[in-house]
């Protein structure tokens, strides 16, 4: 990077990891302001989303895109879930149903390395530890800002180390990046 030139970084986002996060919490993160607190702090250029495509949630990823995101979508697979029943009176507790699972990791992985020419630094959010390897070889290159998982608590103890310090975590930004 030049002197005076402003950074070209790039955020890769595994939203899958980011909604479910944010689901089990007391509260909402507001994908806007995400947005724009990685541009400002983080000189990001670029923000990958990485989610599953599911029809019904069309309206809701045309607003990801009007806030700046360039989505990255992948096949949803459903499958059949049982129901739980109760052991004592054989009553149905909950009724089986279909899931839907969407795994994104190959993806993003695969994004960072091929855009590797594009960008002076990663930032990627995730608390999966299943990056751990792309981080390590980010971190070699000299290609890592930056990881920033959603929350301490769920943070995989193999991204943490991984990262070599270069972790933060959104819930501390909360007053920031919170929906009201």
């Amino acid at each position: 990077m030049s002197i005076g030139r402003q950074p070209n970084n790039y955020a890769f986002i595994d939203g899958i990891n980011l909604h479910l996060t944010y689901e089990d919490l007391d509260w909402k993160m507001d994908y806007s302001k995400l947005v724009r607190y990685l541009r400002k702090r983080h000189n990001v250029t670029a923000a990958y989303y990485f989610l599953g495509f599911i029809e019904k949630n069309k309206r809701i990823y045309e607003a990801l895109e009007e806030y700046g995101y360039e989505l990255k979508f992948r096949e949803v697979s459903e499958f059949p879930t049982e129901p739980i029943i109760c052991p004592h009176c054989k009553r149905v507790v909950t009724p089986g149903g279909v899931k839907t699972k969407c795994d994104c990791d190959a993806d993003i992985t695969l994004q960072m390395i091929d855009d590797i020419e594009k960008y002076d630094k990663a930032i990627l959010i995730t608390s999966d530890g299943d990056f751990d390897n792309v981080i390590k070889k980010l971190i070699r290159i000299n290609k890592l800002k930056l990881v920033l998982a959603p929350c301490k608590k769920g943070c995989s103890r193999l991204l943490k180390n991984a990262a070599l310090g270069r972790i933060e975590f959104l819930d501390n930004f909360r007053g920031e990046l919170e929906k009201i």
